[in-house]
């Protein structure tokens, strides 16, 4: 049946999402450089962060990423694919076969991306999560928009109620500011394995994280199924279609997430900057991705979308890059970890520099990808996961 289908034409995009897409990525490249950098995720069982971490300047500028980007753009871009989600079920609908065996088709390359992503580059992977949480959102596409919205926001809600409620008992139990909290062994040692490393050493460390990062995105399947669904009401809302129409909605939103998720973001930044070995503010910086994270996410996709009807050249510099986004955020792993590992770089850059070699790659990649969109009509990447999900070789030249 796959001879029915086929992947978007370029006409048929909306090329506003492409641009928001684009737009996110620079927000991901700019939370992972901590972890690519530095031993972020070792930080989390020692008894406080690398030096390079800190300091007045470079922990001004994790200060910086945590209250603005961490949470944020990841959490944008699970509502990207839900809205995503929404527009590639919705035109296969109109066709013959089985849109949901396409689909899961589609969910289970991505599945691949992400397993050879996690052990072959880059431990911190979340196409994973992403394709698991993709196969359980089918179940609510026939669902009315009303219902997915209200179940999104009510699984935000009820984790940012049981946050609140487990900070609230660990500061009757008199744990706040105890300083309490013992290191642990990880069982690994990233400084030691990613000085003078090999690939092979890379592969080592991947796997012995491995455990971990499972552990952890099992945690974050609901809060990404919360922004998937939010998403998903977009799509079926149509809320991207006649854009011109929906300004004093896009005003709402950026005013109603900025305004209230911001302050958020700043108490939460702060925390995963200064605090983290306070037992009650390590769990308070969690509503960076039940509370502050959705809501700014939200704000910041309004506000882009305002600014790039204003300047329209806006939407033409960053659409490529969302349009070959799954390539860009595996060569965004490629480009760091060759940078920090292969340059025997790793826990030796303050964050200072963070922002600028973020800018740096990011400018690097709206070159490739409008070079690359000149000549061809998919990614790399995107032409492989279109020619498996639908069961045949796409042409991929212009």
């Amino acid at each position: 049946m796959s001879q029915n289908y086929a992947p978007v034409g370029l006409s048929e995009r909306v090329h506003e999402i492409d641009a928001v897409r684009g737009f996110a990525l620079l927000g991901i490249l700019m939370m992972n450089i901590m972890s690519f950098a530095g031993p972020t995720l070792q930080d989390q069982f020692s008894d406080g962060p690398s030096n390079i971490y800190t300091g007045e300047m470079n922990s001004g500028v994790i200060l910086f990423i945590n209250t603005f980007v961490t949470s944020n753009f990841y959490t944008m871009f699970s509502f990207l694919f839900g809205l995503g989600f929404y527009i590639f079920l919705s035109r296969a609908d109109k066709k013959p076969g089985s849109t949901s065996a396409l689909f899961i088709r589609r969910m289970m390359m991505l599945l691949a991306f992400g397993i050879f992503h996690a052990i072959f580059i880059w431990y911190g992977d979340i196409l994973t999560v992403y394709a698991v949480t993709g196969i359980i959102l089918l179940i609510f596409y026939k669902i009315k928009p009303a219902v997915n919205l209200t179940i999104g926001i009510s699984i935000l809600t009820l984790g940012t109620i049981f946050i609140a409620v487990m900070s609230l008992l660990l500061y009757a139990a008199g744990v706040m500011g105890t300083n309490e909290v013992q290191p642990v062994d990880p069982g690994f040692d990233m400084i030691k394995s990613l000085t003078n490393a090999g690939y092979m050493d890379v592969i080592d460390l991947n796997m012995s994280v491995l455990g971990i990062m499972i552990s952890s995105n099992i945690v974050m399947i609901p809060l990404v199924l919360a922004m998937f669904l939010i998403g998903l009401y977009a799509g079926q809302k149509k809320l991207f279609e006649n854009l011109e129409s929906k300004t004093k909605l896009l005003i709402w939103t950026a005013v109603v997430g900025l305004g209230v998720g911001t302050p958020v973001k700043i108490f939460v930044g702060y925390g995963l900057t200064y605090m983290m070995q306070e037992p009650v503010w390590s769990i308070l910086t969690m509503l960076a991705y039940t509370l502050g994270g959705p809501l700014m996410s939200l704000g910041y996709v309004a506000l882009f979308v305002l600014i790039a009807r204003k300047v329209k050249g806006l939407t033409k510099l960053l659409q490529p890059v969302g349009q070959m986004a799954l390539t860009n955020y595996i060569m965004q792993s490629v480009i760091m970890t060759s940078f920090f590992y292969g340059l025997n770089l790793f826990n030796k850059i303050d964050a200072v520099w963070f922002i600028p070699i973020v800018f740096m790659v990011f400018i690097i990649q709206i070159i490739y990808s409008h070079l690359w969109m000149k000549a061809f009509k998919f990614g790399p990447l995107e032409w492989i996961w279109r020619t498996v999900t639908y069961g045949k070789i796409m042409p991929i030249k212009r």
